[in-house]
């Protein structure tokens, strides 16, 4: 599947990535549900920019 992955924090807000990854495996209490469309807002841009990094701490 198609994933648009954050790998680290960049003030230009340009190193979002694109991966194939494995389709996951959903658990016995989880649904795996297919997106056809999404949509960015502004909190998702200051997010890859680091600037809620404080509030929503991010982690690989």
């Amino acid at each position: 599947m198609k994933a648009a992955v954050l790998t680290h924090y960049d003030k230009k807000g340009t190193d979002l990535e694109i991966q194939d990854l494995p389709v996951p495996v959903p658990e016995d209490d989880e649904i795996l549900a297919r997106i056809m469309v999404a949509a960015v807002n502004p909190l998702d841009n200051m997010i890859i920019r680091g600037e809620v990094k404080l509030i929503v701490p991010y982690s690989v």
